[in-house]
């Protein structure tokens, strides 16, 4: 049984051999002719199909293997493609977790700065605190105060209505300075009262001390008065009158020139009449001071005249812009002119403030006192 079965074992390994190291199918052929030849035609076809089926067998390995390598190209493509993927997602994690630090830093420095908010509105919480205390403190002590106020104010209302039921001053006492006077039954007013330039109890009824007042105004405006007790005004024939019919006054004009020459001039019995006698100089009495010649007696008896009303004897309006250029009591314009321009330099011009000649004066008082103080 071995020696029959050998032959066969012996035929078929050959085919297997001559089968693996064949190329081709032609190969193949001519390989099994051979076989047929040596293993003998019988023992050939008893194994043919198995032959055939190990070739067919070869045949689907070979395809599964291609398939295989098939499969392994798509497989490291998309193992390559997955890789790429992994890139791109962990770039874009890597990103947001840049974009989330970036964030919680923010957020953090918010944090820290609210932190920092929040104390210093604590601190000005306190402070609100201590000022609300300091202000209920300021209020209590401004209540207090207010309530002095008001008992001063209700003293000071009682004093008042008590001086207002006192006569008020009908002269200048001997402080200087601006003084209420009520020199008969009309109504009081204010008037500058003078202790330095001739003695004590003077008021000042006209000054000419820096030109800031124009003296070429109308009658209505000399009869009330007008210009600043600190600068160049005339207290008002109106006054003057009331002042002079209460009692006798004497005048005392005070001038200066340009070069410091001091001079006045002194008249014991000064008075004007009222505007009925267009306030008409009535009276200066006796005279005497350091000016050489008494320029203003050739104006006693006249009436006052301003540019708009012509009181004087000239032919002509002395107080015009073009004559005198002031109001006074003109005769035929006169040798004085007191209520003239004022030029803060030295001229020689008629309508100038002057008293000797038509030399303009730097300064000018006129002032007025009741007799009972004495010369």
């Amino acid at each position: 049984m071995k020696s029959v079965l050998f032959p066969y074992v012996l035929c078929l390994s050959l085919m297997l051999i001559l089968a693996e190291t064949q190329a081709n199918e032609n190969e193949s052929c001519v390989a099994i002719r051979i076989a047929e030849e040596q293993c003998g035609e019988h023992t050939f076809k008893a194994v043919r199909p198995l032959l055939k089926y190990i070739h067919q067998m070869k045949e689907e390995m070979e395809n599964n293997n291609n398939k295989i390598e098939g499969k392994d190209r798509e497989i490291k493509q998309l193992q390559q493609k997955l890789a790429a993927r992994n890139e791109d997602l962990i770039a874009e994690q890597k990103a947001q977790i840049d974009l989330y630090k970036q964030s919680i830093k923010e957020l953090t420095n918010n944090v820290l700065f609210i932190k920092e908010e929040m104390g210093r509105l604590i601190s000005n919480a306190l402070k609100i605190q201590d000022y609300e205390e300091q202000l209920e403190k300021q209020k209590k002590s401004i209540d207090q105060q207010a309530q002095q106020i008001s008992e001063l104010n209700n003293e000071i209302n009682k004093k008042l209505k008590s001086h207002e039921e006192k006569p008020v001053y009908g002269k200048c006492t001997d402080t200087p300075g601006i003084h209420k006077i009520k020199p008969d039954q009309g109504p009081p007013f204010d008037a500058l009262c003078d202790s330095t330039t001739a003695g004590p109890g003077w008021m000042v009824i006209q000054q000419r001390i820096n030109g800031r007042e124009d003296f070429y105004r109308n009658w209505a405006t000399y009869r009330e008065g007008f210009g600043s007790f600190d600068g160049d005004f005339f207290l008002g024939l109106e006054k003057i009158h009331r002042l002079t019919r209460a009692q006798p006054h004497e005048l005392y004009i005070h001038m200066e020139g340009f070069d410091g020459d001091i001079k006045y001039r002194r008249y014991d019995q000064f008075g004007i009449s009222g505007e009925e006698d267009q306030y008409t100089l009535i009276s200066l009495g006796e005279s005497e001071g350091s000016a050489k010649y008494d320029y203003f007696e050739c104006h006693k008896d006249k009436k006052f005249t301003t540019f708009d009303r012509d009181n004087d004897n000239y032919h002509r309006n002395c107080a015009s812009r073009d004559e005198r250029g002031g109001g006074w009591w003109y005769d035929y314009c006169g040798f004085s002119n007191l209520n003239g321009k004022y030029y803060d330099y030295k001229v020689s011009k008629v309508d100038a403030i002057f008293w000797d000649g038509i030399t303009s004066l730097k300064t000018v008082k006129m002032l007025i006192r009741p007799k009972s103080k004495g010369k």
